[in-house]
């Protein structure tokens, strides 16, 4: 548990953060009221010991009473350059730590964050006995942990499809009746998929090929599951028949770690199967869950409609996996959408809605989003990403700092805080910020000779020679095969994602709140996006010019474009209401819409979505109308519609109204009985002398 604030230091000398030696004896406050807990209680200031403290449910399953947080916090120690206390802390997992606790824990938990903490301290360890720094007596007993700890998590893989139990007793296995487990049906994805790094990287450093052979095997399934029309799986899996419980597929929680593992596993051990697969999913990703800036989950069936409209904080993550592709357009518009986020509620809500408005309040005190950061500003240096550092170290000093440590909190929207902080805040929090605020001459090890995992462990690239790899690779195109420089790709160039970031800062107008009810879902905002700059000068504007009497002409309203659909034709069209008003589903009124431009009402799907139902219903054309009360063509940003990836189909004529022009045409739809339009990239006035006729906003048609 001896971690340091250090993390923080460079931050504050480079950024002219406010002083901070008060939390110089952080350390120290650990060691007393923790030691030798698994985890600290930053409020009660004392160690959380399993069994003696209110069950919190799942959450408990990662105490296993083996000192959690100090063998989760060992490698980052070394990359504190605190070799003091790490040797010290080294000293006390040796003779401390028994993992042979009659306790049943999460097979994946204690992967990533013991075994792979115990390999990472390992590695670490020896290291500095090679440079004959410190720790001349080490002789390998982490190594040794590790291995008896993978052996206690084998029995979890005794199923008949090969994927693990959830979870294990540390003693007595699963199927003992002692176990207290091993009745459990099915696991999610990433719980299954999130092995191969640390059970490699112990059969490489053992020669015991049995913990590679194992988490391979697992994969395995997972990849022969996967829904082979799309490359797309599900969040959770019957781990006897390998059917799928949940077909919600993303990229956050449930899933998240299988993703990065399957690219991960490539870079480390050098085997092209896994990179062919992650190219497949990948590919399955961009296509159906990726809705830059937005990832939606969609159903791995039916991938073509996103089935919910949140997201979880886990796919934070998934722009630092991007960076490590050399995808960086995508990386950098999530991660500036997530930006926003946090900048809305001080952190990142643990699920959030597609309006910023939050969905579960709590934040945990997670990492992915400084993850993300910190990859992101290794791979542009852009000092915009230094500056969001900045603002996760302020909001933590400020809303998360208590007496004993930090504290996770339980409700972003009060800031009351929760007496829990786990360990990944110390094994990976530290680590990145510490990354991002620090130069390479700073550090005690090369950090680009290894690899992070999932719990942001330090794995050696040397591995992927300590077995030879299976050359093979379907797929070759720019960034399949290896991890490109972003530097060769992108030189220093601070305009190359400002350009990006610029399309998605407008998400949420500077002072505006996030509507609770949803009226302003980024699922739909981002439909409606920035071209990027220097592509063209602006979007220009469409005119919907209303040309029945008595209006002849004389009212015309702002209207923005769409990116598919059929150009804009000159011809008159009729106006009716959609039913639904919203047109997500089956037309109603068909009779009435054949032939006339529909009124929709944007909200609760896509537009392409909106457009098909109509469009079949016979509609000849859509107006979509903003549902943000009051938004208004004068006051906000002009957008653009895109759809949904696959818009080939939709052949009619579409536009967009904000709400006040869009109430304009509602209200000369209530008040006469036929009201016809004109859609036209200009307007067409009336009559001789009309053609430098002002168009009429909606403020001066209202007023």
């Amino acid at each position: 548990l001896a971690a340091h604030f250090t993390v923080f230091k460079d931050c504050f000398q480079v950024l002219d953060l406010p002083s901070t030696e008060h939390l110089w004896d952080f350390p120290s406050l650990v060691q007393k009221h923790a030691y030798p807990a698994d985890e600290l209680m930053p409020l009660s200031c004392r160690g959380r010991v399993r069994g003696m403290e209110p069950s919190r449910g799942d959450v408990d399953d990662a105490l296993g009473k083996f000192s959690l947080t100090l063998i989760d916090t060992l490698d980052t120690l070394v990359v504190l350059n605190k070799l003091d206390e790490f040797e010290d802390a080294v000293r006390k997992v040796v003779l401390g730590v028994r993992l042979d606790n009659d306790v049943v824990v999460s097979v994946f938990e204690t992967n990533i964050r013991v075994l792979g903490g115990l390999l990472g301290g390992h590695i670490m360890a020896d290291m500095l006995k090679a440079q004959s720094v410190r720790l001349q007596w080490y002789k390998g007993e982490l190594l040794h942990l590790a291995r008896d700890l993978g052996y206690r998590l084998l029995p979890a893989f005794n199923t008949t499809s090969g994927l693990p139990y959830p979870r294990v007793n540390l003693k007595y296995g699963v199927l003992s009746p002692n176990s207290r487990t091993g009745t459990e049906l099915d696991t999610c994805t990433a719980c299954a998929g999130t092995m191969i790094l640390e059970f490699a990287a112990l059969s490489r450093l053992t020669q015991e090929t049995v913990f590679e052979d194992t988490a391979r095997r697992a994969l395995d399934v997972l990849w022969e599951k996967r829904q082979k029309g799309n490359d797309l799986v599900g969040t959770v899996i019957n781990i006897h028949n390998g059917d799928w419980v949940r077909r919600d597929s993303g990229v956050g929680a449930g899933i998240d770690s299988y993703y990065e593992y399957l690219m991960k596993a490539y870079i480390l051990l050098g085997d092209d199967t896994y990179l062919e697969r992650f190219n497949a999913h990948y590919m399955a990703i961009m296509k159906y869950i990726s809705q830059p800036p937005l990832l939606l989950n969609v159903h791995m069936h039916n991938p073509t409609v996103s089935i919910r409209s949140w997201m979880d904080s886990l796919l934070a993550f998934f722009p630092g996996l991007q960076v490590l592709r050399g995808d960086l357009k995508p990386a950098i518009e999530t991660h500036e959408m997530l930006y926003q986020v946090t900048k809305q509620h001080k952190f990142l809500p643990e699920a959030f809605t597609s309006d910023f408005a939050v969905y579960w309040a709590q934040h945990p005190l997670r990492p992915e989003f400084a993850e993300s950061t910190y990859f992101l500003y290794k791979a542009t240096r852009d000092p915009y990403y230094l500056q969001v550092g900045k603002s996760i170290v302020e909001s933590l000093n400020e809303y998360a700092r208590v007496a004993c440590g930090f504290a996770a909190v339980q409700d972003v929207r009060t800031g009351r805080h929760e007496d829990r902080m786990d360990s990944f805040f110390l094994a990976e929090m530290f680590k990145y910020l510490y990354l991002l605020f620090s130069e390479k001459r700073d550090l005690p090890l090369d950090i680009d000779d290894y690899i992070f995992t999932t719990e942001a462990h330090l794995l050696p690239l040397s591995l992927s020679t300590a077995r030879p790899p299976c050359p093979r690779n379907m797929t070759e195109e720019i960034f399949t095969r290896s991890c490109p420089s972003a530097q060769t790709l992108f030189p220093n160039n601070p305009t190359f994602t400002r350009t990006i970031r610029d399309a998605h800062k407008q998400l949420l107008q500077p002072g505006q709140e996030a509507s609770p009810l949803g009226l302003f879902s980024l699922k739909f905002i981002t439909e409606l996006v920035d071209p990027p700059a220097g592509e063209q000068p602006g979007i220009s504007p469409l005119a919907v010019q209303v040309i029945s009497p008595p209006f002849f002409g004389r009212v015309v309203l702002t209207a923005g474009p769409a990116q598919f659909g059929m150009d804009l034709t000159k011809q008159e069209h009729g106006v009716v209401l959609s039913e639904p008003y919203q047109a997500c589903a089956a037309i109603s009124n068909q009779k009435e819409v054949q032939g006339k431009m529909a009124l929709a009402q944007r909200g609760e799907c896509m537009f392409a979505t909106k457009a098909r139902n109509l469009q079949e219903a016979g509609a000849s054309g859509v107006i979509f109308i903003d549902n943000a009360e009051g938004s208004c063509s004068e006051e906000m940003v002009l957008f653009q519609m895109v759809g949904d990836g696959s818009t080939g189909d939709i052949v009619i004529p579409l536009v967009f109204l904000f709400q006040k022009e869009g109430q304009v045409l509602l209200d000369a739809l209530s008040q006469h009985r036929n009201v016809d339009v004109l859609l036209a990239t200009k307007p067409m006035f009336l009559g001789e002398g009309k053609r430098n006729q002002t168009v009429v906003g909606a403020e001066n048609w209202l007023g």
